[in-house]
């Protein structure tokens, strides 16, 4: 009897044990999940104000339809954002590494503390005109963009990769209508600029009609 109690009280153990690893199994499956999928839609992460000052951010993401700037006629952007523009007008100062399924650009966005109608006075004749997008999140506002080509010679998919140093409003990856996927990771500090503007010298007498893109 005893012998037998102890084969009993044996398996009944081993049950138990097996029954409770599968839920502590089952909970870190989610909670593993939970805690990877909640940087990866950096898109509404950090548009609002905040007290953050350091941020680190790992994600896998699909392309999507430009969403922070209007789009041009016939222009089909494929994007996936990295650091979207906040609202506090506080800029991000850090690393990107990536590795993406197609040669993709990486865009590094400035907003510029004038509007159309103060930009609009500058000699373009002579000083050149300046690319300019404008803001969907923040109408009125506008941003020229750092236009960065990783030099991708030797690279096939899925390896088109890269890593640079930033210091922007806003971080992009783009294709011209090419959809694709990206994984990634990002750290920043979140710092506030000091604005400087100095445009007395090259505003012109005729106001000029501006169009970015």
């Amino acid at each position: 009897m005893y012998i037998k109690r102890v084969v009993i009280i044996f398996f009944i153990t081993i049950a138990i044990g097996s029954s409770l690893l599968g839920i502590t199994n089952f909970v870190n499956i989610i909670y593993n999940r939970q805690v990877f999928a909640t940087p990866v839609d950096t898109a509404t992460t950090a548009t609002t104000t905040s007290n953050e000052k350091t941020i680190v951010y790992q994600g896998l993401i699909a392309s999507s339809p430009s969403r922070q700037v209007k789009p041009l006629p016939n222009e089909h952007l494929q994007t996936i954002v990295i650091l979207p523009f906040r609202s506090d007008g506080s800029i991000y100062k850090g690393t990107l590494t990536f590795t993406a399924t197609k040669p993709v650009e990486v865009s590094l966005s400035h907003r510029i503390p004038i509007d159309n109608t103060i930009l609009s006075r500058l000699d373009m004749q002579k000083y050149g005109k300046l690319f300019v997008r404008q803001l969907t999140a923040f109408p009125g506002n506008l941003t020229t963009p750092s236009r960065i080509i990783p030099d991708y010679r030797g690279s096939t998919s899925p390896y088109f990769s890269a890593s640079l140093p930033f210091v922007a409003s806003s971080i992009t990856l783009r294709t011209n209508g090419e959809p694709f996927i990206a994984a990634y990771e990002v750290a920043a500090d979140i710092v506030k600029p000091t604005i400087i503007e100095h445009l007395e010298n090259a505003t012109s007498a005729t106001t000029k009609t501006l169009t970015g893109r």
